[in-house]
């Protein structure tokens, strides 16, 4: 009872953003003594003393609760980005990365009068996500992939404050992010494919740099070519197994014949369970980190201009099964999509006019 009533005054509370929680609560009791107090020659009855007492344990509570849980905004999130920039999980830049979006979130709240973690909703979510970059002085709307990753650390902010004990809706829940349909497919071509391979030449760059174009030729995500172990490739069947993931379903694809030579050099002396493509320190690398290879790889190659990314080489293998079998099945089965339209969309095909 006392910590419905601790949320209720909480709540009103919220209704003046320039009052806390427990200030309302002192206000509230200041109030209702001046109400119930006893007049010239009377005493307290015993409702009056049951309501008194009732209004100091709900202080208290409300104390103990902001002390532990503070629901500011500023306070709130300096909590999270704390709790995030320390832990083990992920890779230093990634946690970096979180840490700056999420900071960039405090201040859009702050733009917006939010001062209240609980007064954040669904539609204070969608709103950050779709608020305008700024670049060069001009605001322009911002990239699929930047709403995606603004949506991604959101959630991991409200996963964290989860950790900590507190006990809030999350209005990340129900957000999604939509492919922008009108953006076209960024595909290589089969001489954007040999300038990447010499873009990375063995002699050069770690062998694992390499490995990371050999596995997304085989058709793998930047999740799932962080994951590849030893294990999963197999040089005399020419193929390598993807474990898949929430997005993509496992799948078992061909290499090509310089994939199996990069390969083979690669994985001479590692032990099964080691991962293929490993950071400096020898382990296993972040998404972003296999995105910074693979960027490297193309501005080696004189190739960083166009905007290639891991989808892009992906994009070009599945397109060329796609003109081979002339059937986007087989295109989504390489890639592990489940729909034929975010494939049709990769390999940037019109497939249902064709069909």
């Amino acid at each position: 009872m006392l910590l419905w009533c601790a949320q209720l005054s909480r709540d009103h509370a919220r209704e003046n953003s320039n009052t806390s929680p427990g200030e309302h609560t002192s206000r509230c009791i200041i109030g209702v003594m001046r109400t119930h107090r006893p007049r010239h020659g009377e005493q307290y009855d015993l409702f009056g003393c049951c309501l008194c007492a009732f209004c100091l344990a709900l202080a208290v509570v409300n104390r103990v609760t902001d002390e532990q849980f503070p629901l500011l905004i500023d306070v709130f999130f300096a909590h999270v980005v704390e709790y995030i920039a320390n832990s083990q999980e992920g890779e230093r830049s990634t946690r970096r990365e979180a840490v700056s979006h999420i900071k960039r979130f405090m201040k859009w709240c702050k733009q917006n009068d939010i001062t209240d973690i609980t007064m954040v909703r669904q539609g204070e979510i969608e709103s950050f996500i779709h608020w305008p970059v700024t670049m060069g002085g001009r605001s322009r709307r911002p990239g699929w992939s930047t709403m995606r990753n603004r949506l991604g650390y959101l959630r991991r902010a409200y996963k964290a404050a989860r950790e900590l004990g507190y006990e809030i809706i999350d209005p990340t829940i129900d957000v999604v992010v939509l492919f922008d349909r009108t953006v076209e497919a960024n595909l290589c071509t089969d001489e954007d494919i040999k300038r990447l391979r010499d873009g990375a030449p063995l002699e050069l760059f770690d062998v694992s740099w390499a490995s990371v174009e050999v596995l997304a030729e085989a058709g793998g995500t930047n999740g799932e070519i962080r994951s590849v172990r030893v294990a999963d490739v197999d040089l005399e069947e020419g193929v390598v197994r993807f474990a898949g993931n929430a997005r993509v379903d496992e799948r078992i694809n061909p290499l090509t014949e310089w994939g199996v030579m990069v390969l083979r050099e690669r994985i001479a002396n590692l032990g099964t369970d080691d991962f293929v493509v490993t950071n400096g320190d020898g382990h296993q690398c972040s998404e972003a980190t296999i995105s910074q290879m693979f960027k490297h790889i193309a501005n080696y190659a004189n190739l960083g201009s166009k905007g290639f990314n891991i989808n892009s080489v992906r994009g070009w293998r599945a397109r060329a099964i796609y003109e081979e079998t002339g059937r986007i099945q087989d295109a989504a089965l390489f890639l592990g999509n489940r729909s034929l339209d975010s494939t049709s969309l990769l390999i940037g095909l019109e497939w249902r006019e064709s069909a």
